[in-house]
């Protein structure tokens, strides 16, 4: 049967979803959508174990507090080039054993750092033959690593080469800017890769350094997911982090401030179209304003052609190839951000628009339709994103990091369909404001300069 896209039919599967997440949210509390079971090791490492039979794999991850925003002052990519470094030999044997005795039980390990984080992963099969060598040859790799001097050339080389290749994208142009003119002074301020100078800057011993500080037992968090009993949990994690000195944690990170007038960087790039990105003041993922900020800005610009943003900007003017927003909810604070690329001639008016779009939201909060429409899309993609062992191991370690409820996920659904209009309109009142912003322009024609007297060049 056609059913018009206006009639309230075509409405009900979402208010369907939302109110049975409100009738589950007043019942019996069901069983928790991931049981878990957490201990510590004798060394202090945090453990979070999920069993599942449903593959027999195991997904081992270890987090430490050992990303960009811990490298030190004046030598950013540290923390990268440390992880990277990992799988390039132990004390005991080099790079291409290392690999050779993964490849040999079929196990797959890597290691990465990020902002926030240093991440360690392994999977494997659960069959013994194949599992306790895969687990002991990475608690060698953790624990033991060579950090050859030769290696270390080598891959701070190619972190240069990366960070040379990032200047060929208008993207990465804009994102790196952006950070260092978003956080200023703040740790969070420099690319994960670091820069140029301050790799050249890297020695040999600071990366030692930087794992004999970071990669230690009381900052490290182990998350086990998949078909082991909890015996044999117990010793997985046991021998992943058993030559790891206790050690301490970092301190807490500094609280990014707001941002204290705006400006507007321009970058020239020879491009047929600028990138142009706008950062406002956000909150810290722990904030409770975060649930109603998710789901504002999943109605804004974070649910793709059917965002407003998409709507107003793309489709009824023209004047994006793409558009969106997000929220950089960190530890210390973070930054709401709006994007959009468009045709050179038209940067100024798609800033204009972007902001009158942003303040309208602000001053009106979405309709109830949107508001329907945006519950319903997250409550039936929600199981999604619990559908696989690395998924769900993943979500795990996100919680423990960011030190949320380990029962995060048994109300998520009831507290997003609790979500209110106007909810959604007073968090982003109290913690947007369209009038201070820091707006990062790449294209052509820039003069990679920047005004600071409070008003954006072109507005």
């Amino acid at each position: 049967m056609f059913t018009d896209a206006r009639h309230p039919m075509t409405r009900l599967p979402g208010l369907v979803l939302v109110l049975l997440a409100l009738l589950l949210a007043t019942s019996v509390r069901a069983e928790p959508v991931l049981p878990l079971q957490t201990w510590q090791t004798g060394n202090g490492a945090q453990v979070l174990f999920y069993p599942s039979d449903s593959l027999p794999m195991v997904d081992a991850r270890i987090t430490f507090d050992a990303g960009s925003a811990r490298d030190p002052a004046d030598k950013g990519g540290t923390a990268s080039l440390t992880a990277d470094l990992l799988g390039e030999g132990t004390t005991q044997r080099g790079a291409k054993a290392i690999a050779d005795g993964f490849a040999r039980v079929g196990a797959q390990f890597s290691a990465s750092a990020n902002l926030e984080s240093a991440t360690v992963q392994l999977r494997s099969l659960n069959q013994p033959d194949w599992l306790w060598p895969a687990v002991e040859l990475s608690g060698e790799v953790i624990s033991h690593p060579a950090f050859d001097a030769e290696d270390f050339e080598r891959e701070r080389d190619r972190q240069l080469r990366g960070i040379e290749s990032r200047k060929q994208s208008a993207s990465a142009v804009a994102q790196d800017t952006l950070r260092k003119a978003a956080f200023g002074d703040h740790p969070y301020a420099h690319p994960t890769e670091g820069t140029a100078d301050s790799v050249e800057r890297i020695e040999h011993a600071d990366v030692r350094d930087f794992h004999t500080s970071h990669y230690v037992a009381s900052n490290a968090t182990v998350v086990i997911v998949g078909d082991l009993d909890q015996a044999d949990a117990r010793r997985l994690a046991k021998t992943l982090t058993a030559d790891l000195p206790t050690g301490k944690p970092p301190a807490p990170l500094p609280e990014v401030p707001e941002i204290a007038e705006s400006r507007t960087l321009q970058v020239d790039f020879p491009s047929e179209q600028s990138t142009v990105l706008v950062a406002h003041d956000g909150i810290p993922r722990k904030h409770d304003d975060y649930l109603p900020l998710y789901v504002g800005n999943h109605i804004l610009g974070g649910s793709g052609f059917a965002s407003r943003l998409m709507s107003e900007l793309r489709e009824k003017r023209g004047l994006a190839y793409s558009t969106y927003s997000y929220l950089m909810p960190l530890r210390a604070g973070g930054r709401f951000v709006m994007g959009i690329q468009t045709r050179n001639d038209q940067v100024e008016k798609a800033l204009d628009l972007m902001g009158e779009e942003l303040r309208r939201f602000i001053d009106e909060g979405p309709t109830d339709e949107e508001l329907e429409d945006s519950q319903a899309n997250l409550i039936g993609g929600f199981p999604m994103r619990l559908d696989s062992n690395a998924k769900i191991s993943e979500q795990i370690a996100a919680l423990a990091f960011l030190d949320l409820p380990l029962d995060y996920f048994d109300t998520y659904t009831q507290r997003v369909a609790a979500v209110e209009a106007d909810g959604v309109r007073q968090a982003f009142e109290r913690h947007v404001d369209p009038e201070r912003r820091i707006v990062v322009i790449v294209g052509p024609n820039g003069d990679d300069g920047e005004t600071s007297d409070g008003q954006d060049d072109g507005n």
